[in-house]
C-alpha cells in the first residue's frame, strides 16, 4: 500500500507532463481518427483453415469467383397482361444496356427445353396469352419458380456488375431506366451487397447516435447520484477521451467497424464511467476525513488503483479468448477490445485525478449518496448467514447449470440486418411471395454414374446432375433435356465445373429464415438428395452456408474460449490475493451472471449464436469488475476482525458498485435503440449480466466470505 501510495503522489505532482501527454494522444487520436472505415465482410467469421473455408476455395478453382451480384425485386400489380409483359421485356432489355452492366438474368435467359434460346420468346408459347404464358413456365420449367411469385405479380431479376462499377451510379441507372420502361413496376434492391449497404448505414448511425446518447445517458445518472456537477466533469471527461483515443486507435491500426464489434465503443464508454466512479467515491470518503485535494486524491487512486488495473486485465483475458477459433473477424475484433481496455484504464488512471485536482472536487462538504446505499443493510443482514447464503447459491448453480445445459446452438443474417431497412421488409415481402433470397448451390459430382444413365440419352457425365435438377428443381417432363439446355446457356453462375467432372445447381433459399432455424431449409436440400441417393456425389457451397456449418463449431470454439476465459480470471485472483480459497469464493458470483444470461436465451426460446457467446465472454470479464472491487476493499480490511472486515468491505464497496452499475444499465440501455439486432442483444445481455452480478456481489459474496474466508 506503501508503494502505492508513493507511485499515485509522483504520478500527480507530475501533473503538467501529464496534461501534455493526454493532449498529445488526444491530437493523434483525431487525426487517426479520420481514416476509420466500417467494413461489413462476414466470411471474416470463418476461420481460413476450416472445412468450409476449404470447401469455398474448391468451389470457386472449379467454377469462378462467387460474385455478390445485384439482386432486383420487380413487382407490379400484374405481369400477367401482354402491356405489362411487354414493359417487363423492355425493362429487361434496357437494363442490358445501363453503364456497367455486364449481364443480366431473368425470366427471359430462362432457355426452352432441348433450345439455347428463351422460352418466353419462343413459338411455343407465342400462341398463349401473357398469363397463360407465365403460368405455363412456372408450371413447366424447374427454375421458373425461383424467379416468378406464385401471384405472377413479381419476379427476380439478377444484374451482374462490370468489375470495379460504382454501385451508387448503377443502382441510379437501373432506376432510371425502370422509370422510362416501366413506370408501374416497383424496383426494390434484395441481394447480399443491398443487405451489407444497409448494415453499414446503420453502423455509422449508432457510431453518430449511440455514442453521444450513451455518454449523455451516463452523465444524467452521475448527476442523479452524486447532486454535483464536479463528479459529472471528472466522471465523463475521461470517458468521453477515452473513446476518441480508440476510434483514434482504430483508425491508426486500419481496423475497421464491423457488425461484430459495432457496439465496442459503448463498452469502452460505460467501463471508462465505472473506472472513474468508483475512484471518485474513494476520494469522496477522504473528503469527508478533511484531506487536502491532492492528498485525498492520491489516497483515492491507491486505494483503487489495483482493482481498477485488475477490473481492465480481467475484461483483456476475455477478448483474448475470442482469439481462439482464429477467424480474421474476430480476432479484429479481440485486438480491438484489448486496445479500447487499455485506453479506458489509462484515462480512468491518468484524465480522473487530474480533473479532481483541477475542479477540487469532490468539493468541500459533499457527502455520499443516500438513496444509492439502500441496498446495503439488508446485504450486511444477510451476509451475517453465511450457511444459508452458501445453501442458496449452491441450489441456484444447480437450477442454473440444469437450464444453460439445454442451450442449442445456431447462426442468422437477421441478427445483423437492420430491423426496419427497406431491405429487411423488401426480404421479408419477397419470401412471403414464395421467391428466396439467399442463393446457394449444390455441387454434383459426376461419378459415380447412376443406374439408367445409358437410357436417358444426355450426355457422359450429366446423369447425376440430371437427378439432382429434378429433385432440387421439380417440374419439366424431361429433366435432362431442361438441364441440357440450361447448361449451354449464359446464367450468373457457370454450371458446368472447368475440369468438367461436376455441375453447380443454383437453388434460392430464405436468407432470413423465418421463424424456423436458418439450418432447416438446408437440412431438407441434403435430405431430398440423400432420398434419392445422390448424398455421395453432392454437397452444398454458398457463403450462408459457409456460415451455417462453421457456426456451431465456432460457437464451441468460443464457449471454450469463455470457460478459459473463466478458469484464467479465477487463478488470477487467486494469485493477486494469495488465497485459493478465495478464488473459489469469488468464482461463485462471478458464474451466476453467465449462467444467468444462458439460461434466460434457453427460457426465451433463443439459440447461442456467435453474438450472444461474444457477449457472454465480455460479459464475464465485466461482471467480475464488482467481485474485484469487493475483494480490494477485503483486502484493505486486513486486521479487522473477519466480521468486522467483511461488512467494511461490504460498506466501503457497496455503494460504488450500486452506482456503477446503474451507470453501466444505463449507458448499455442506448445499444437497445440500434436497429441491428446483434447490437441489440450484445448490449442486453452483458446489461442483463452486469444486473445479475451486482445482486450476486451484494448478496451472495459477502456470506460465502463471511462463512468461507475466516
Amino acid at each position: 500500500m506503501i508503494w502505492l501510495d508513493s507511485l499515485a503522489h509522483a504520478l500527480l505532482k507530475r501533473a503538467r507532463l501529464l496534461w501534455a501527454l493526454v493532449l498529445v494522444a488526444t491530437a493523434l487520436a483525431v487525426a487517426g481518427a479520420a481514416n476509420l472505415r466500417t467494413e461489413i465482410d462476414f466470411s471474416g467469421l470463418i476461420n481460413p483453415h476450416s472445412e468450409a473455408a476449404e470447401s469455398m476455395r474448391a468451389y470457386q478453382a472449379r467454377f469462378g469467383r462467387l460474385s455478390f451480384d445485384e439482386v432486383f425485386l420487380l413487382e407490379a400489380d400484374t405481369l400477367a397482361d401482354e402491356p405489362a409483359l411487354d414493359a417487363l421485356e423492355e425493362l429487361i432489355i434496357g437494363f442490358q444496356f445501363v453503364e456497367g452492366v455486364e449481364r443480366v438474368f431473368s425470366l427471359f435467359s430462362l432457355p426452352g427445353p432441348a433450345m439455347a434460346s428463351a422460352w418466353l420468346a419462343s413459338p411455343d408459347l407465342a400462341a398463349l396469352d401473357a398469363g397463360e404464358r407465365l403460368e405455363r413456365m412456372r408450371q413447366g420449367h424447374p427454375l421458373a419458380p425461383q424467379l416468378l411469385s406464385a401471384g405472377l405479380g413479381a419476379t427476380l431479376v439478377v444484374v451482374v456488375p462490370e468489375r470495379g462499377t460504382d454501385r451508387a451510379a448503377l443502382l441510379a441507372g437501373l432506376e432510371a431506366e425502370r422509370r422510362a420502361a416501366a413506370p408501374g413496376f416497383r424496383l426494390s434492391a434484395v441481394g447480399l451487397p443491398e443487405v451489407h449497404a444497409a448494415i453499414g448505414q446503420e453502423l455509422l448511425r449508432d457510431l453518430r447516435v449511440l455514442i453521444p446518447a450513451a455518454v449523455l445517458f451516463c452523465s444524467l445518472l452521475t448527476v442523479l447520484v452524486f447532486r454535483s456537477w464536479r463528479a459529472v466533469v471528472v466522471c465523463a471527461l475521461p470517458p468521453v477521451t477515452a473513446v476518441l483515443w480508440f476510434m483514434g486507435y482504430l483508425g491508426a491500426r486500419q481496423i475497421s467497424i464491423d457488425p461484430v464489434m459495432g457496439s465496442l465503443p459503448v463498452v469502452v464508454i460505460v467501463l471508462c464511467f465505472s473506472q472513474c466512479i468508483h475512484l471518485y467515491f474513494a476520494a469522496l470518503r477522504h473528503t469527508q476525513a478533511g484531506l487536502a485535494p491532492r492528498d485525498r486524491t492520491g489516497r483515492a487512486l491507491a486505494e483503487t488503483l489495483p482493482a481498477m488495473v485488475l477490473t481492465s486485465l480481467t475484461t483483456i483475458i476475455a477478448f483474448l479468448s475470442i482469439l481462439l477459433p482464429g477467424a480474421p473477424q474476430l480476432d479484429k475484433m479481440a485486438m480491438a477490445g484489448v486496445g479500447g481496455m487499455l485506453i479506458s484504464l489509462a484515462a480512468g488512471v491518468f484524465i480522473a485525478p487530474l480533473l479532481m485536482m483541477i475542479l477540487g472536487a469532490p468539493e468541500a462538504g459533499a457527502r455520499q449518496p443516500k438513496g444509492i446505499a439502500l441496498l446495503i443493510a439488508p446485504a450486511m443482514r444477510l451476509a451475517r448467514r453465511g450457511v444459508l447464503v452458501a445453501l442458496v447459491a449452491l441450489a441456484l448453480l444447480v437450477v442454473l447449470v440444469s437450464l444453460q445445459s439445454q442451450s442449442s446452438i445456431g447462426f442468422r443474417y437477421t441478427e445483423y440486418l437492420p430491423t426496419n431497412s427497406d431491405v429487411a421488409r423488401d426480404l421479408r415481402r419477397m419470401e412471403a411471395l414464395g421467391l428466396g433470397s439467399d442463393r446457394l448451390f449444390a455441387v454434383i459430382e459426376s461419378q459415380p454414374v447412376l443406374a439408367g444413365g445409358d437410357e436417358t440419352g444426355v450426355q457422359p457425365g450429366l446423369e447425376n446432375a440430371a437427378a439432382a435438377a429434378q429433385v432440387l428443381w421439380g417440374g419439366g417432363e424431361d429433366p435432362a433435356e431442361w438441364f441440357a439446355a440450361l447448361e449451354s446457356t449464359i446464367t450468373v453462375a457457370p454450371l458446368a465445373a472447368a475440369d468438367g467432372g461436376a455441375h453447380a445447381l443454383p437453388v434460392q433459399l430464405p436468407l432470413t429464415g423465418g421463424q424456423e432455424p436458418a439450418s432447416a431449409a438446408l437440412e431438407r436440400i441434403e435430405a431430398q438428395l440423400a432420398e434419392a441417393g445422390l448424398a455421395p456425389v453432392s454437397h452444398l457451397v454458398g457463403p450462408n452456408k459457409a456460415l451455417l456449418t462453421e457456426g456451431p463449431v465456432l460457437v464451441g470454439q468460443l464457449r471454450m474460449g469463455l470457460y478459459a476465459t473463466i478458469l484464467s480470471i479465477t487463478l488470477l485472483i487467486g494469485l493477486v490475493f494469495r488465497s485459493w480459497r478465495v478464488a473459489l469464493i469469488a468464482l461463485v458470483p462471478n458464474l451466476i451472471p453467465i449462467m444467468g444470461v444462458e439460461s434466460w436465451l434457453v427460457l426465451s426460446g433463443r439459440e447461442l449464436s456467435i453474438m450472444t457467446v461474444i457477449a457472454l465472454t465480455v460479459a464475464f470479464g465485466i461482471a467480475v469488475d464488482d467481485t474485484l472491487h469487493m475483494l480490494n476493499r477485503y483486502r484493505l480490511g486486513a486486521g479487522l476482525p473477519h466480521a468486522r472486515r467483511v461488512d467494511q468491505a461490504l460498506s466501503d464497496a457497496g455503494a460504488p458498485m450500486i452506482a456503477t452499475t446503474v451507470i453501466l444499465l444505463g449507458g448499455l440501455a442506448v445499444t437497445l435503440t440500434s436497429a441491428i439486432p446483434g447490437a441489440v442483444l450484445f448490449g442486453g445481455l452483458i446489461a442483463l449480466a452486469v444486473a445479475l452480478a451486482l445482486f450476486a456481489d451484494l448478496f451472495i459474496l459477502p456470506g460465502l466470505l463471511q462463512w468461507g474466508a475466516r
